[in-house]
């Protein structure tokens, strides 16, 4: 029964093998850093043992991963391992499916950006047959595994349900639903991010800097997940300063910003979105805007300026459209809610 069942594993995937194992190397941090373990490339058999003899020499570790899956038998011994070292995951930018995704689960903490795709599906056996097919001990196999990391039913559900020719994408906002803590960024990375963004703030309001300059750090900051230099650098894009003018990559960071809650950006939307438009639905998400940054933002200037435009764009509806706004507005939830927001008072550091 054992050799039945050990064999069965190694079997189990959920992508098609490669000849190729995943590369797994260890990154010492500097300066009292943690160290940092990149496992990037398909799971095969034998790559739990790699990854132990890594895993070993280190007692604090992040597990960045770029993975689109692999065998199960192999990613389940290391989400173990992961669990038992207390090492963190992360994958960010990337994707991270099948098995990567439950390698990426047993990391405490674990963390994604807006820009990762985290994807579930049942394991499956491509030996059985030509197709893609799970069966109930393949679920049961990933269940034992959730389970034993500590994850509820319904996060078992989530992951097992999805055929093994589907997938579950894992968002921000479906990770709170089912009580998986997630995070957009390392402490290390934080740090960066708000050091970066007080550069580009100084830079900025400089005589002596170059906008170009400031738009540089509002990148590294903004790529880094931080609201308030996505925010800003929305702002160079409008103004093309530092930075070609465009609308488009304007709007693209003010929406980055918004996702994670930061109210200066619902009105930089609300404001760029209601200019010069008679398009319906366009102004409808403007006015969405316009009460939230109206309702976010301390009492300023800013907050004046939301609450007049939202009177403004209230006077193009009729009341069964502005109920439909008010409901966009209530049913409204950030994928992350940014801790660290902007102020009222430009140039004031983010605390």
């Amino acid at each position: 029964m054992i050799k039945e069942i050990s064999s069965l594993l190694l079997g189990v995937c959920l992508l098609s093998a490669t000849t190729h194992a995943a590369d797994i190397n260890l990154v010492r941090g500097a300066n009292g850093e943690e160290d940092t373990i990149v496992i990037k490339g398909i799971f095969k058999g034998g790559d739990d043992k790699k990854f132990r003899s890594v895993a070993l020499v280190t007692s604090r570790a992040t597990v960045f991963l770029d993975s689109r899956g692999g065998q199960v038998q192999p990613a389940f011994e290391i989400g173990k391992i992961i669990r038992m070292k207390g090492f963190a995951t992360a994958a960010q930018g990337t994707v991270c499916a099948s098995a990567c995704a439950m390698v990426w689960l047993a990391g405490e903490p674990r963390m994604m950006s807006n820009f990762t795709s985290i994807g579930f599906h049942a394991p499956y056996d491509p030996k059985k047959s030509g197709k893609s097919k799970s069966d109930v001990t393949h679920g049961a196999l990933a269940g034992a595994y959730l389970t034993s990391l500590g994850f509820s039913q319904k996060v078992v559900m989530y992951v097992v349900t999805a055929g093994a020719d589907d997938m579950h994408w894992l968002t921000k906002s479906a990770a709170d639903k089912l009580g998986i803590a997630v995070t957009f960024t390392t402490a290390a990375q934080q740090r960066t991010a708000r050091e970066a963004f007080s550069a580009g703030l100084k830079a900025r309001m400089s005589a002596s800097t170059s906008k170009e300059e400031a738009a540089l750090l509002y990148r590294q900051s903004a790529d880094l997940g931080f609201a308030g230099a996505q925010n800003n650098l929305g702002d160079l894009y409008e103004a093309g300063q530092g930075v070609p003018k465009s609308e488009k990559a304007a709007i693209y960071w003010y929406t980055r910003a918004a996702e994670r809650g930061e109210p200066t950006a619902y009105l930089s939307l609300a404001s760029l979105l209601s200019a010069g438009t008679i398009d319906h639905e366009v102004l409808v998400e403007a006015l969405k805007y316009a009460l939230l940054a109206a309702t976010a933002l301390p009492d300023g200037k800013n907050k004046a300026a939301a609450e007049a435009l939202a009177m403004s764009l209230s006077a193009k509806f009729t009341d069964a459209q502005k109920t439909r706004v008010f409901d966009l507005v209530n049913q409204w939830a950030p994928l992350y809610q940014e801790e660290r927001l902007m102020s009222d008072t430009p140039g004031l550091q983010p605390r």
